[in-house]
């Protein structure tokens, strides 16, 4: 909170910065960023929703169905990788996730009997996996895993993320902002340093999506211990975050283009309604037993929920006769803290909303992803592990019937498809556009990643190796 209160101070010298045209592609700075030029169609700021994360890891596969490619897709706009109008930092095969002692995660995947990880790459060789880093201007997609709602203004690599001070530093800054790359000066000018803000403003969009603050209570959540202040964000403090950043945003990209751009802000869907959360009547079926030796911390009630690492921990044998820890759970008054949170974070972003389109009249409108998410039917946003006893053991069945990838967090290519067309609803009544709908029929997963074909038998099991993916996501 200290260092976004010492941003909210830069705020009027970043307007005024920008009012006299200087940013971080000004001609007296050479950073490679002189070419870009106003009206830049569209544009994406956000976290790993917005990146395409899928399946515990960013890669060209998940990638390449991000909700931000296939609006641009809709709106005309070239998304061939390397070349098109729409950009984003592609990653390879097998992808980048967490960190694994001296070891990168790939992406996770079904083989057959378990989820396992699709593969691994030594943390020195990462550089091979960046497919577009020498691209000389900031991608069109800036959504960075794991950040934070105060990142976006702050944050321009690993060092300056939200989580530096206390040894948690968010990696995937310094591939996707690149300050490396751009060669931030000695400066304390916050137009100088490529943020995701500064970088956001320099594209100058005509239309700009913002969906942030998913992690601000994510966190909390998945590790079972979701207290206000501490391991999510204060709600009071998100409000005064969430008006600084939009604010500056829109009146950052209405001076860079000359009149106001039009922004799509998307609002925090329910936490313990994603895959990753179960209750414990599911949990109790999926394991195929109710727990026999209780739950640590009395943490036992009829509205419990689980998180879906449970499973593994639960299936390993040596875990037989112990209760069950408490990070695999949230009490019914853990999930009312998480639900409360949610709902508050929302009524600031539809405030902060207003506030913006009071100075600058209907460029700004919401996304309700949180509606969206109340509106899926029960199998949309069950787990494929558990989709597939339903499914007779058949993948493809299984894979087809659910929205959300393998991690139990992030959608499958449907998924964002399905929030790809909700903004662009959003995107034609604030234009007065008529741009065409995804064809979410067209869109499919493959969560073997082609590694295993046909039906399935027999109880298919979450790997300690994945379990722990999906608990370090984004570190």
């Amino acid at each position: 909170m200290k260092k976004f209160i010492a941003m909210i101070a830069f705020v009027p010298v970043l307007l005024a910065l920008l009012l006299a045209g200087c940013t971080i592609d000004h001609p007296e700075h050479p950073t490679g960023l002189e070419d870009i030029t106003n009206g830049e169609p569209f544009m994406a700021l956000g976290n790993s929703l917005t990146a395409g994360y899928m399946d515990s890891g960013l890669m060209m596969n998940g990638q390449m169905g991000s909700f931000p490619l296939l609006v641009a897709r809709q709106m005309g706009l070239d998304v061939t990788p390397g070349t098109g109008e729409f950009t984003q930092p592609l990653i390879a095969s097998p992808g980048i996730g967490g960190l694994s002692g001296d070891q990168v995660n790939g992406v996770l995947h079904y083989d057959g009997t378990s989820i396992s990880v699709l593969g691994q790459t030594p943390l020195a060789s990462v550089q091979s996996l960046l497919l577009a880093a020498p691209q000389p201007t900031p991608y069109e997609n800036l959504g960075v895993p794991g950040a934070l709602l105060a990142d976006v203004m702050s944050a321009y690599d690993s060092g300056t993320s939200y989580g530096a001070p206390v040894g948690s530093p968010n990696p995937f800054f310094d591939f996707i902002n690149r300050s490396t790359f751009f060669g931030v000066p000695e400066s304390t000018d916050p137009t100088l340093q490529p943020t995701m803000l500064v970088g956001g403003i320099a594209k100058g969009a005509r239309v700009a999506t913002f969906w942030i603050g998913n992690n601000d209570v994510l966190g909390g959540a998945t590790a079972g211990t979701p207290v206000v202040g501490v391991t999510i964000t204060d709600p009071t403090e998100f409000a005064t975050q969430y008006a600084t950043t939009l604010l500056t945003l829109a009146g950052g990209l209405a001076q860079r283009r000359g009149l106001p751009s039009y922004i799509v802000v998307g609002n925090i869907p329910s936490i313990t309604d994603i895959p990753y959360f179960m209750t414990k009547a599911t949990f109790e079926t999926a394991i195929g037993m109710a727990w026999p030796w209780g739950y640590a911390e009395g943490n036992d009630d009829d509205g419990m929920l689980m998180t879906f690492t449970a499973l593994s921990w639960a299936q390993d044998a040596a875990n037989q006769g112990s209760a069950l820890p408490g990070n695999y759970t949230l009490t019914s008054a853990e999930a009312s803290i998480v639900a409360s949170t949610v709902a508050a974070y929302n009524g600031a972003i539809s405030n902060a909303i207003s506030m913006v389109n009071e100075q600058y009249p209907g460029t700004c409108a919401l996304f309700d992803a949180n509606a969206l998410m109340a509106g899926l039917e029960p199998a949309q946003k069950t787990h494929f592990l558990l989709l597939l006893p339903q499914a007779g053991g058949d993948v493809a069945t299984a894979a087809g019937m659910t929205y959300f990838s393998l991690d139990g967090v992030h959608p499958n290519q449907k998924g964002y498809g399905v929030v790809a067309n909700g903004v662009l609803e959003v995107i034609n009544d604030l234009t007065g556009s008529s741009y065409p709908m995804v064809d979410i029929s067209t869109l499919s997963w493959d969560p073997t990643y082609g590694q295993t074909t046909g039906p399935v038998s027999g109880s298919p099991i979450l790997t300690r190796d994945a379990a722990v993916a999906m608990e370090n996501m984004f570190r």
